[in-house]
């Protein structure tokens, strides 16, 4: 997941000024990186389906993310989003879509595209549809802890 997982989460975060990541994301990625895991983020962004701030801020704020984490010497491999929601999105948005958490759909793809093994593989979530999606999929799943992010993966990765 991305917000309230990698950066804290105000409530539709789009905009590179009001991105904060949270303590010790960037050290964590590294040693995701380090272990040769994939880091593949998947979030719902139904900001874009409800007019809040469009793609094109969606991307900007990815490339300036994978960035930041690249300086870090990580690695963000590939992100997925869904734009939409059921009930407060705006026309061709607004629908119940296989991707939107807490269905599988995001994982599942990721799961396709890059050949992962889903029982050397983990997912860090901050709400239940993350947990239901990790479980749907398969994955198995973590809470993100009140912890400094990269001590969370210390325990993950038990090293």
């Amino acid at each position: 997941d991305r917000d309230g997982v990698i950066n804290k989460d105000f409530g539709y975060v789009y905009k590179i000024s009001k991105l904060k990541f949270l303590p010790g994301v960037l050290k964590g990625l590294k040693l995701i990186s380090e272990n040769k895991f994939l880091i593949i983020i998947v979030t719902n962004q139904s900001g874009i389906g409800r007019g809040y701030y469009s793609k094109k801020q969606f991307f900007k704020l990815n490339k300036y993310i994978i960035k930041k984490s690249s300086r870090a010497k990580s690695n963000i491999d590939d992100i997925y989003f869904c734009p939409h929601h059921p009930t407060e999105a705006l026309n061709k948005f607004k629908k119940d879509c296989k991707f939107r958490k807490p269905n599988p759909g995001m994982i599942n793809a990721a799961v396709k595209k890059w050949s992962i093994n889903k029982n050397k593989s983990f997912m860090i979530g901050d709400k239940n549809s993350d947990k239901i999606a990790a479980k749907n999929s398969g994955i198995r799943f973590f809470y993100k802890k009140k912890t400094s992010f990269d001590l969370q993966i210390r325990k993950i990765l038990a090293i």
